[in-house]
């Protein structure tokens, strides 16, 4: 989901941001249904946008001429499905409370980004700060609405804080020395992930472009891609786009309502491929979700390109939206990625998500008791001119979950709240979309947010953690639970990292009428969480942001980082961040922090 951004002079609002998944309507299921889709599709082009470097401040190192890639393979092939799984009934589940402890656990951990270091990087605030951390041998790399620096795990900065912007090599998002100001193209929910079999950094945000004299949201799209040339993180990076306008134009395909952007994409990689899953809403106008796109292209191809001087790959996109489940375009299709040390599925790519595509209460969601297992064949095919790639998607009967609540904080100092005199607000917990996806000796590992509570009601959130066993082009849900906690405390946005023995965390925020907004985590071994919720990264005062307030436009409920992350670094150690409220300094309009940790594992 896209971030808001505020200042005394502008405000940058993407209506999606709330909407999430538009006016589809999910519904439970039970039983298993196996639908298949090969579907490439004409989509544009990938682009290479020259080069940037980022312990140089993101000044440029080089700028080559825009190159144009391959086209996406033209033609479609209609999808055919089985039969729509029958619809069920679905529960607020009420789990045991796990304690939490004000304990590290034995990680450490420090402050990364701050509101701060965002408004003094781009002259104005953002919430919230969407977490892209990836992690390689002592090094971590943050990526956040709208800034990127690279950190040692014991919190050294190793360059920078640098404007997103600036490192795609963008106009800044405001320009504040121009009189008036001018504007440049907004961004949004970066991701990163380190690649140890081709030693490189994948960076990602996606892009709309702006009226550089208004401000105001103009007509294309496109997704944005950074991949280091070496495998140091602050050095040089290759910059590639490709449009996701999906309005005919540069070769995309016409979809409804459009012109469109890719929202808040989702990355992965098996042994072949780089994969970018987003959701294509209209830019203006109704904001109906199209559903789901998928983009596929050759990792060592990306990785050769990067200096400039190899042949761009040929990209393949998946239009998942077209494959219709209980009567509703998929979309919110997670990939997956495999931890450093770990073996690549054979040949393809596995995807989860969840068939209750429209996970907010208020909006009608309903919850779902199954996941949606997607299966990429055929990866090794990336490498050549003409990619022919299969995708399947099974639903898979699993243990029920609800659209999640609000979460509630403790009461504290709030400049910006007390001058308005607003009351104090909750966090928002967005929806039940599928969080980050780990493949492993085999497995899928994956959590998202669940309403909890008793008597059917959900009084607060939870996580449903979900353990997949792939076989053949279906699969089981062969292990599952549920993480709560008491007292009224939420935990929000879980992510679970691993290392190659299936030993890591899965990290969240937590927040309650006794917890400031924090980061914690708990211990997963196997194919389970186990022990307390550690409160590693303890909150210092309540979130005091914009987006809180109805007199700044927007409330009732604060906007949250709308995903954590955790990265093993491939040298025993498990990397977390997560958004949380720190006792730093803070800008005018927001005091969101993120804590970077690390755990030997």
């Amino acid at each position: 989901m896209p971030a808001f951004i505020r200042s005394a002079t502008v405000v940058s609002v993407v209506a999606a941001a709330l909407l999430g998944v538009g006016q589809i309507v999910g519904v439970g299921l039970a039983g298993a249904d196996v639908q298949q889709a090969q579907a490439p599709q004409s989509v544009g082009h990938l682009v290479y946008r020259g080069t940037v470097n980022l312990g140089r401040t993101a000044a440029r190192a080089g700028t080559s001429a825009a190159v144009v890639g391959g086209s996406f393979p033209a033609g479609r092939v209609a999808p055919v499905h089985a039969k729509s799984a029958p619809v069920a009934s679905v529960s607020v589940p009420n789990p045991p409370s796990t304690s939490i402890v004000s304990k590290t656990g034995g990680a450490q951990g420090f402050v990364g980004l701050t509101a701060a270091d965002n408004g003094a990087l781009n002259g104005f605030d953002l919430e919230p700060p969407d977490q892209g951390l990836c992690a390689h041998e002592g090094v971590v790399l943050e990526p956040v609405n709208l800034a990127v620096r690279a950190y040692s795990e014991s919190g050294v900065a190793l360059t920078p804080a640098v404007s997103l912007n600036g490192f795609f090599g963008l106009p800044p998002a405001v320009n504040f020395s121009h009189n008036p100001s001018t504007f440049g193209p907004f961004l949004s929910d970066p991701r990163c992930y380190y690649d140890a079999q081709t030693g490189r950094w994948f960076v990602t945000s996606l892009e709309i472009d702006v009226n550089p004299y208004t401000g105001n949201l103009g007509f294309r799209s496109s997704e944005l891609i950074a991949v280091s040339q070496t495998t140091d993180p602050t050095g040089n990076y290759g910059l590639f786009s490709f449009d996701t306008t999906n309005d005919g134009s540069d070769g995309t395909p016409a979809e409804p309502n459009c012109p469109c952007f890719g929202d808040q994409p989702r990355i992965g990689a098996d042994a072949h491929g780089f994969y970018i899953s987003t959701d294509s809403y209209p830019i203006q106008g109704v904001f109906n979700s199209n559903g789901g796109e998928l983009y596929a292209i050759s990792k060592q191809g990306l990785a050769a390109a990067a200096t400039g001087s190899a042949p761009l790959p040929t990209p393949v996109a998946i239009h998942v939206g077209a494959v219709p489940i209980d009567g509703y375009p998929a979309n919110a299709v997670q990939p997956a990625e495999t931890p450093e040390g770990g073996s690549y599925a054979p040949n393809r790519e596995y995807f989860l998500s969840t068939p209750d595509f429209n996970g907010f209460a208020t909006m009608g969601g309903a919850g779902a008791r199954a996941v949606v297992l997607w299966t990429l064949s055929k990866t090794s095919s990336l490498a050549s001119v003409s990619p022919s790639l299969t995708l399947t998607d099974a639903i898979l009967p699993s243990e029920g979950y609800a659209p999640p609540a609000n979460a509630a904080q403790k009461p504290g100092p709030r400049p910006l709240g007390q001058s308005l005199g607003a009351p104090l607000p909750p966090l928002s917990v967005n929806d039940d979309r599928m969080q980050q996806v780990e493949y492993l000796g085999g497995r899928l590992f994956s959590a998202l947010n669940t309403g909890v509570g008793p008597n059917g009601t959900a009084n607060r959130s939870g996580v449903a953690w979900f353990v997949v066993t792939p076989s053949g082009t279906g699969g089981t849900v062969s292990h599952q639970g549920y993480l709560a906690t008491g007292n009224g405390a939420t935990l929000l946005y879980p992510a679970i990292g691993l290392n190659q023995a299936g030993l890591g965390v899965m990290t969240f925020s937590v927040s309650g009428p006794t917890y400031y907004p924090s980061a914690a985590y708990v211990l997963f071994n196997g194919t389970a969480p186990s022990g307390p919720i550690y409160n590693n990264g303890r909150g210092a005062r309540p979130e005091d942001g914009f987006t809180c307030y109805s007199a700044e436009g927007f409330g009732p409920a604060c906007r949250w980082g709308d995903y954590s992350a955790a990265s093993s670094d491939g040298s025993g150690h498990i990397v977390m961040g997560d958004e949380m409220i720190p006792n730093t300094a803070r800008d005018a309009l927001a005091n969101w922090g993120t804590f970077l940790s690390t755990l030997n594992r």
